[in-house]
């Protein structure tokens, strides 16, 4: 069946070209692949970056949710929005171009004055540049109402420290101790509350200072030292050296008041309580030195003084250590006879003390009184009383106004001026009454001064009571209180017997007969005296008048 396997043979051809031509079509050619994979890698890109765009994103805003948060309860934010605040709010008041006034007004009432500022920071920011635009006007009062409250409320932070510490030397040099006091002691607070212990001792170096130049009585400056020194104690040895400076001004005080012993008690206990590692330093040296020399110890206080006074540190404390070290030498200077030399002395810490102290700093009265004294034994009356002068005219405090007071009256008694001398002297003898009760011997050299000028002037009640006021006080046995005592005693016998008041006049001269031992003619002055004031007394033989021969009789037997 030939024809028949040929069909076969055929469609078995046919179907094995069909099932060939079927493979050919399902074989990819190479750029249908590639297109293949750049399709499928385009699918996984997407899908990748759709990945890391919703990581990024979700990442992105959950950092700065947080870093917000962070900033915000850190306070970061508050801060930066503080201090943008501030900033505007400062500058929208313009408290230091504003008229008084306008300050005065804001002070009297700082609580409505800032109500609109609702950040309690601000709102004492602005307070303080308020307080610290009136202390640049020194308007203390004023100053010290807004800062009183302020202070209470203010953290314990160093700024607010330094704050305080600086309206106290504003309000020094305003002589205002009260309000500084409170602003050095708020220092104390913070410095204590920050731990900062140096400028701790700083603030307290300031109080120190602060209390011992306050205007007070005596007693009133002892019991503030005492309660100071108490303060120190509980400082332990790092406040030795402020509480050495205190005694020796606690000892000088006595000194003034004619309490030696006492005084030199104070001395010892500031030499032996000082550091030596602080005695090095010339703040502190200074008060060692002076220590030495009331106590007598010259040669010992004279290197030492020397040293702080070739010391040419620039810093506020040497200067001042400087300046003081020059004025203990002039006494060094004085007391071994080199007034001259003493005087170049104070005229050079003057120099050192231009334009580097306040006008208001207690140093300038000490030194011009100082010097006026020192030209006063030089007999140079003028240059004395412009010093004198010159130092009343640059205090109030009623302690360094005594000594220059009665400078000044004496140029002018040596210049016979009487009735310019009467009333310094008359205020002088005030404020001694009152800060320098204890001072016998001064109080006993100004009521002479006094009664000598109401003698002169005819004032013969005053004269008694002022020679009265000075006997009685006159009682040392000093060569110069032994001197003025007898001419106390001799003034008051002549007032007496203006006054006719005999008995108390006879009684007068017969106090004074033995302090007239090496002074013959006074002597028979006053024998004379006493006889012709007999006769007056009541009771009395009356004595016939001496004549000429009668008193030489009486001198010849004086003579054997």
């Amino acid at each position: 069946m030939p024809e028949e396997e040929a069909s076969v043979m055929e469609e078995e051809k046919k179907e094995n070209l069909s099932a060939a031509e079927a493979g050919e079509e399902l074989e990819f050619r190479p750029w249908v692949k590639w297109a293949a994979v750049g399709a499928a890698g385009a699918v996984s890109l997407a899908m990748l970056l759709f990945a890391y765009d919703y990581s990024f994103t979700k990442g992105y805003q959950r950092g700065a949710t947080e870093g917000f948060t962070h900033a915000i309860q850190s306070g970061q934010v508050q801060d930066s929005l503080n201090k943008v605040a501030q900033q505007n709010v400062l500058s929208f008041l313009r408290l230091s171009a504003a008229p008084d006034s306008y300050l005065l007004q804001q002070a009297s009432n700082t609580a409505a004055a800032f109500s609109w500022i609702k950040d309690e920071q601000v709102r004492q920011e602005a307070e303080w540049y308020l307080a610290e635009a009136l202390l640049e006007r020194r308007k203390a009062d004023a100053a010290a109402a807004v800062l009183t409250p302020l202070f209470q409320a203010v953290p314990h932070t160093a700024e607010w420290a330094y704050r305080a510490l600086r309206a106290g030397e504003y309000l020094v040099a305003m002589q205002h101790p009260g309000h500084a006091a409170a602003a050095y002691q708020k220092a104390v607070e913070l410095f204590v509350a920050s731990g900062n212990e140096q400028a701790e001792l700083m603030a307290m170096a300031q109080l120190v200072a602060l209390e011992i130049y306050t205007p007070r009585s005596a007693e009133e400056s002892m019991k503030a030292w005492q309660k100071l020194h108490d303060e120190l104690m509980s400082k332990g040895e790092r406040a030795r050296h402020l509480r050495a400076m205190l005694l020796v001004h606690m000892g000088m005080l006595c000194r003034s008041q004619g309490d030696k012993p006492l005084a030199e008690s104070y001395f010892r206990s500031a030499l032996q309580g000082a550091d030596p590692a602080q005695v090095s330093q010339p703040e502190f040296a200074v008060h060692y030195g002076i220590a030495l020399l009331e106590l007598g110890n010259e040669e010992a206080a004279e290197p030492l003084l020397r040293r702080v006074e070739r010391n040419t540190g620039t810093s506020p404390a040497e200067v001042m250590a400087r300046i003081s070290a020059m004025r203990q030498l002039a006494v060094v200077l004085q007391n071994q006879g080199h007034l001259a030399t003493a005087l170049a002395l104070l005229n050079k810490a003057q120099g050192v003390a231009e334009g580097r102290l306040a006008p208001a700093n207690q140093f300038w009265p000490v030194l011009f009184d100082q010097r006026g004294w020192m030209h006063f034994m030089a007999q140079d009356f003028h240059a004395a009383l412009q010093d004198f002068n010159a130092a009343l005219a640059c205090t109030q405090d009623p302690r360094l106004l005594i000594q220059p007071l009665e400078g000044a009256a004496r140029c002018y008694l040596e210049m016979g001026e009487l009735e310019q001398a009467l009333p310094l002297l008359e205020n002088c003898l005030h404020h001694r009454n009152e800060l320098t009760p204890g001072d016998a011997s001064s109080l006993g050299r100004i009521n002479l001064l006094l009664g000598q000028i109401y003698d002169q002037k005819g004032r013969n009640a005053d004269a008694e009571a002022a020679y009265g006021a000075a006997i009685a006080r006159l009682t040392g046995d000093a060569p110069d209180e032994v001197d003025n005592r007898r001419l106390a005693l001799l003034g008051r016998a002549y007032a007496l017997s203006q006054l006719r008041r005999w008995q108390e006049a006879y009684s007068a001269w017969e106090q004074l007969l033995p302090l007239l031992e090496q002074q013959r003619d006074r002597r028979e002055e006053a024998r004379n005296q006493m006889r012709r004031i007999k006769s007056y007394i009541p009771g009395e033989p009356n004595d016939e008048e001496l004549t000429d021969t009668d008193e030489e009789d009486e001198e010849a037997r004086t003579t054997e």
